[in-house]
């Protein structure tokens, strides 16, 4: 008598491999850009508008917000305060561009994004200045499937302005 055990063995395995359960597909990394893009873009419109409630609806109620400065702001309230403070001192803001340098996929619902925005800033009673600032946001996927800053830290700067070169 000849024993089916090999055979009944693969049989066994080949249902059970069958049978396990597919590894989760990867996070789309295109769509999660694409939707980090989107909330990006909402930043320069608002701050030419001075319209601090859609600056702070960009953040998690529980989000940080560094300022080149080292300014920090904790939870929306307060990063709605500081913005509105931030703003009333500005005569006037014209949008350049904000650009995602790199994007770092945690999960479907984390990424990390680092990012450069350039703008041309007016405050109250000064020059325009040129900006340019790289900047660093750990965002969070909502339970609303939105896409929102828990942590951002700025570096923003002025441009320096080229010298006239000696002969």
């Amino acid at each position: 008598m000849k024993s089916s055990t090999p055979a009944g063995l693969i049989f066994l395995l080949s249902l059970a491999t069958g049978c396990a359960p597919k590894p989760p597909a990867p996070p789309d990394a295109t769509a999660i850009r694409g939707a980090l893009d989107a909330q990006l873009a909402k930043f320069m419109p608002a701050m030419q508008a001075k319209d601090v409630a859609a600056l702070a609806a960009l953040f998690t109620d529980d989000a940080t917000w560094i300022l080149p400065d080292a300014t920090t702001f904790k939870g929306r309230a307060e990063i709605e305060n500081g913005g509105k403070a931030f703003v009333d001192s500005v005569e006037s803001f014209t949008p350049g561009t904000m650009t995602i340098e790199q994007l770092v996929v945690i999960s479907d619902t984390e990424a990390l994004t680092f990012s450069r925005g350039t703008y041309s800033l007016t405050m109250k009673g000064k020059k325009p200045e040129d900006h340019t600032n790289p900047f660093a946001d750990y965002w969070k996927k909502g339970a609303d499937g939105v896409w929102r800053i828990a942590y951002e830290v700025n570096a923003d700067g002025v441009v320096p302005q080229a010298s006239a070169k000696e002969p």
